[in-house]
């Protein structure tokens, strides 16, 4: 679901994404565990995040 838009709401859409995967993972769930999938979601949300900050700033 990686994109590059500076729309704020994809940021909102790739951090709800991380939520509802970590919900169901046990892995994400377990403290000290790793889920790649968990941190490739977090990844995409925190670069979605900045691309939103980027666009606000210029």
């Amino acid at each position: 679901m990686t994109t590059t838009s500076n729309d704020p709401t994809v940021a909102g859409t790739e951090w709800r994404a991380a939520l509802e995967h970590a919900a169901g993972c046990p892995a994400c769930r377990t403290p000290g565990a790793v889920c790649s999938e968990g941190e490739r979601l977090l990844r995409a949300h925190e670069e979605a995040a900045r691309r939103a900050r980027a666009g606000k700033d210029g």
